[in-house]
């Protein structure tokens, strides 16, 4: 009898550590600093010029948690779902390089960050952007900004 139990308490364990594990991650809650060259974002798109080089030139972090650090230490970008390259260096950009080839219309930028803040977890952001490239200067709406604030979307990293 003293067997069986022993033999059901062990069986039992893997499931009390997988009942204790949370889910619930304490993310960083932050803003993206995005500065560009070469377009413009305007009703949250941003327009390039078919055959202008789309630059983003920084992105720096702001914590929503006033008097706490937050940072990134790399930034991957990936344009219409294919890697194009990562910065490694502060300020954390990439040009962009539209050519004649380059479809008009609409397309993905998204940016992939590892993210740490102070007392948070570590997370990994996204902000994905919805570029539009045009065929003149004309066809982009007016209004538009060269800086601007994103709030990435965050994902706890795994165990």
């Amino acid at each position: 009898m003293i067997k069986k139990l022993m033999a059901a308490a062990l069986l039992a364990l893997p499931l009390i550590g997988f009942v204790s594990c949370s889910d619930n991650k304490d993310l960083p809650d932050v803003d993206y600093n995005i500065e560009i060259e070469g377009g413009t974002r305007v009703d949250g798109s941003v327009y390039v010029v078919r055959g202008d080089t789309l630059e983003v030139e920084s992105i720096t972090v702001s914590n929503r948690e006033e008097g706490k650090a937050a940072m990134i230490t790399s930034a991957a970008y990936y344009w219409d779902g294919y890697y194009i390259g990562t910065a490694v260096i502060a300020p954390y950009g990439m040009q962009i390089i539209t050519d004649e080839d380059t479809a008009l219309g609409k397309h993905a930028l998204d940016i992939q960050t590892p993210l740490f803040a102070e007392d948070k977890e570590a997370a990994t952001a996204v902000v994905g952007l919805q570029v539009v490239v045009v065929e003149s200067t004309e066809d982009i709406p007016g209004g538009g900004a060269e800086t601007f604030v994103v709030t990435p979307s965050t994902q706890g990293n795994p165990d």
